[in-house]
């Protein structure tokens, strides 16, 4: 839901805003007032709302001067005036509506809407940007990973090894971590097979690059850089063997 704040001295004007809103803009909840400009930046900080509906007359100067004092605004502005001599300004300042006082609940019922709409379409443009990065940082070096409590964006190149069991795999980082997710070991083997990666065994999966030796010993157990020993499948081992002939 969106949230909404008014910021002037006229009562009347507040009540009208905050009726119109509870009566006809249901995706949009009023979140509280300022009469001036000191106050008004403190509520905007404060509350951080998706829309401001603005006096262009304040008790301590304009509604342009608190704009002024966001470089950025990431807020929406209806201004509201008892003059129209300021709709230019209000325009340039990226004013969604400019209305003149007294306030009609029909008017700005309208002006808010538009203002949500925007709002919502600016955050589903952002969850789309964001989506996309997320993809190219899977085709790039890097995985996003989901833990139960966690999203973690880890380079390829930490990882040390990824452990299955069933339906969930552990990945353990250079760093020490270890990150359980909820997805099978072949979701991921086809990418990294692309970036040094090996299954050396049904459940796991070895970074090439961070691997130490090879024990021939007990069936054969491949001991990584973080010490961890990695069981390897009989058929894999003349596979581990050539690779290991080829380093040196």
């Amino acid at each position: 839901m969106s949230t909404a704040i008014f910021i002037g001295d006229n009562d009347t004007s507040l009540q009208t805003a905050i009726n119109t809103i509870d009566n006809y803009v249901p995706n949009v909840s009023f979140a509280g007032s300022a009469k001036d400009i000191k106050s008004g930046i403190g509520i905007v900080n404060e509350l951080e709302p998706d829309l401001v509906i603005l006096d262009i007359k304040l008790k301590d100067g304009s509604g342009f001067e608190l704009i002024d004092h966001f470089e950025k605004p990431d807020f929406k502005i209806i201004f509201i005036s008892s003059y129209s001599d300021y709709a230019i300004k209000a325009i340039k300042y990226g004013a969604v509506d400019y209305l003149l006082k007294p306030l009609k609940e029909e008017e700005l019922a309208q002006a808010i809407r538009k203002a949500d709409d925007l709002v919502r379409y600016e955050e589903k443009l952002q969850a789309k940007a964001l989506g996309t990065s997320i993809n190219e940082l899977n085709k790039s070096h890097r995985l996003v990973l989901k833990s139960m409590d966690q999203v973690h964006v880890v380079d390829i190149s930490d990882i040390v090894h990824i452990e299955a069991d069933g339906n969930y795999s552990t990945f353990y980082l250079l760093d020490g971590r270890k990150i359980v997710i909820t997805k099978s070991i072949k979701e991921f083997e086809t990418q990294l097979l692309d970036n040094g990666f090996h299954r050396i065994h049904k459940s796991h999966i070895v970074n090439i690059n961070r691997m130490n030796y090879f024990d021939k010993a007990d069936g054969g157990t491949l001991v990584m850089c973080n010490g961890d020993e990695v069981p390897v499948a009989s058929r894999k081992r003349d596979m581990l063997m050539e690779l290991f002939d080829n380093l040196t």
